[in-house]
């Protein structure tokens, strides 16, 4: 098979992935290319035609590639919006739990590699289905947004923030050991539940649990996020007998 036959046989297939003008220059230039590579074959060329038709090509060429390069880039900046939509929560503006999930692997994997790990925080909301029935669900929405505006102002940079589900947080901590981790986690509790919330004139208390586990890499993802969760139900359970006492 000769290689213009070949070029004619790809271009169809070639031409699917471009649009608009991309696709009608591409079409121009491997039509072009073949009716020089079919001149090539049977020894009919005319040099100055050709290397005429040569250069026309190729500067069609370029300005098919620029605008194959153009429409890429529109479809990467796409992509990169819709992913970053699919791994935030829309009510708090915090990584959902896909976003959670992929922070926390990468996470695993540094603590492992650079022999430092860091701290995981699970939290959970007290009392928080009597707020929605007795404020209704705006109020509960209203709360939740403080909770995360005071968890994103209390974190480094390198931290991750998360609403992992309905009245449940997590807070990744990386390159932090385990007195630190408790430090910030006993500061942080204090902040959110010393925290009011003006919803209609009304005030609401935060009221959290907050459970900590430190982590270095080498347990599963499943055992560390066990172990914290674990450890805030521990402090949940303390909290409602100090409450009932």
């Amino acid at each position: 098979m000769s290689f213009s036959t070949t070029l004619s046989r790809m271009a169809p297939e070639s031409t699917a992935l471009l649009d608009g003008p991309s696709a009608k220059l591409y079409a121009e230039v491997t039509g072009m290319l073949a009716r020089f590579l079919t001149a090539v074959e049977v020894q009919e060329i005319e040099l100055p035609s050709t290397r005429a038709e040569t250069e026309q090509a190729l500067r069609l060429a370029l300005i098919a590639m620029t605008e194959a390069q153009k429409r890429i880039q529109r479809q990467e900046d796409r992509i990169n919006e819709l992913e970053n939509l699919s791994q935030t929560d829309e009510l708090t503006g915090l990584a959902n739990r896909r976003g959670f999930d992929e922070d926390f692997r990468k996470g695993l994997a540094h603590a492992k590699r650079a022999q430092h790990g860091g701290i995981l925080l699970m939290i959970d909301l007290d009392r928080f289905k009597s707020v929605n029935d007795t404020y209704g669900h705006a109020a509960g929405d209203v709360l939740l947004q403080a909770v995360a505006a005071v968890l994103k102002a209390d974190v480094r940079e390198t931290d991750t923030v998360a609403r992992i589900g309905g009245d449940e947080f997590a807070v990744l901590m990386p390159d932090l050991d385990a007195t630190d981790g408790k430090a910030r986690a006993d500061r942080l509790a204090d902040r959110l539940n010393s925290h009011m919330v003006d919803y209609l004139g009304t005030a609401i208390q935060i009221q959290a649990s907050v459970g900590m586990f430190a982590y270095d890499g080498t347990a599963p993802a499943t055992n560390v996020l066990a172990e914290a969760d674990r450890n805030m139900y521990r402090e949940k359970s303390a909290r409602r007998l100090i409450q009932a006492a």
